[in-house]
């Protein structure tokens, strides 16, 4: 790669960064500092606001042509275009009135999701950074915890200040400014061609099995299962980490540095794991990873009441984040990127089931026991599942 690419690949890896850091941090990390202003000004149940998460199923069912549409024209357009609608969907949050407002805007969030910062970035490091994707996929997904680092405790400081207005406003307008750094940074590598045989010499980075091809194997079915099983952290834990610290009698400026930390030890996980997909397959780092969400998810129940917050929360922070790199490396890994967007697309519809279920296991968990320890114990036996199917799977389908 001369200068130049190096240096436009190593932008775009920032444009997919920041959507990330805005789409999925800044929205999930966020989602506690709302339950209750909302309560408060609407009257909705706990389980009526978190079924708002729930909704972010529909963006699965997308996924598909999503991912056949960046294959076929690139990730440009439709990263910076999905971004605007995030941001207008927020934009808009401040102007609700009714139940269903919430909701129809939940839904438009769930589509602008996908095709900003779920299908997009493992492609454009696929085909930007052939030789060490772990490590840059790494990079990039660290955007998720840099939203929670840094975009949640501003978000939190808005709402206390201010109110819950003002903090989706906010947030609103930083994914019109991702928007638009997209539209002006992203696009594929151009083919470089052998002068003497006309030769493209980036063929190599997009071998790969057709969707049909991969649907035929069993490692396809694996690893959807064990993604599927994974995604859960984003629905039934993430959102609930400081609401569930608060409920355990940590002080509400405590619980967001907890969470603060939370993300930024997620960002350690990021890299690290990336490096280990890098020398030991992802098919061994998301076992691993797995495995130790399924530990922490269980102890965190009892952080800041009776196991310290401080070791804890970091703990599956770590883990946690790891798998918002390593799920998009290992279909990397396994099938190719040639054909990345339309397999990465379908595995996503499965998405919809922890999107779904995770929340409602959360709300009723809250509802019904004034906690959210069984959700979290619930969550922890999903992570195992996910490992143990990794077992049937097998990396290196095809030479990438």
């Amino acid at each position: 790669m001369n200068n130049i690419n190096f240096h436009r690949g190593w932008a775009i890896a920032a444009a997919c960064f920041f959507a990330s850091a805005i789409a999925v941090g800044g929205s999930q990390y966020s989602f506690g500092h709302f339950v209750e202003p909302l309560e408060n000004s609407f009257g909705w149940t706990r389980t009526q606001i978190g079924l708002s998460l729930s909704l972010i199923a529909f963006g699965s069912f997308i996924s598909p042509l999503i991912g056949s549409l960046i294959d076929k024209h690139g990730s440009r357009k439709i990263m910076a275009f999905s971004m605007a609608v995030f941001g207008i969907s927020y934009l808009v949050r401040p102007f609700m009135t009714e139940l269903w407002h919430w909701y129809f805007l939940s839904v438009i969030q769930s589509f602008s999701i996908v095709g900003a910062a779920m299908l997009p970035p493992g492609k454009l490091v696929g085909l930007w950074f052939p030789e060490n994707r772990g490590r840059v996929i790494g990079i990039t997904a660290m955007g998720n915890n840099f939203g929670g680092m840094v975009i949640q405790p501003i978000v939190a400081f808005l709402v206390t200040v201010y109110n819950w207005k003002v903090g989706y406003a906010v947030v609103g307008l930083l994914g019109l400014l991702v928007s638009l750094f997209s539209y002006l940074i992203v696009k594929n590598p151009e083919p470089i061609r052998n002068e003497i045989s006309g030769a493209d010499n980036r063929a190599e980075n997009l071998i790969g099995l057709t969707l049909r091809q991969a649907v035929r194997t069993r490692t396809f079915y694996a690893i959807t299962v064990a993604i599927l099983c994974g995604t859960f952290t984003y629905s039934s834990l993430l959102p609930q980490v400081s609401s569930h610290l608060i409920i355990n009698g940590v002080g509400e400026s405590t619980a967001s540095l907890a969470v603060s930390l939370f993300a930024t030890c997620g960002m350690g996980g990021k890299f690290i794991f990336g490096n280990l997909s890098d020398k030991y397959g992802p098919r061994r780092a998301l076992m691993l990873d797995l495995l130790g969400q399924a530990v922490f998810a269980s102890l965190l129940v009892y952080a800041g009441d009776g196991l310290p917050i401080w070791v804890v929360v970091p703990a599956m922070g770590f883990f946690l984040g790891a798998f918002g790199a390593l799920y998009q490396l290992i279909v990397i890994d396994a099938f190719g990127v040639r054909h990345f967007g339309a397999i990465m697309g379908v595995i996503a519809i499965s998405n919809a089931v922890p999107s779904f279920v995770g929340p409602i296991i959360a709300g009723i968990s809250f509802d019904t026991t004034g906690s959210y320890a069984s959700a979290f114990f619930i969550t922890a036996g999903i992570f195992a599942i996910g490992a143990i199917s990794l077992k049937f799977s097998k990396e290196n389908q095809t030479k990438i």
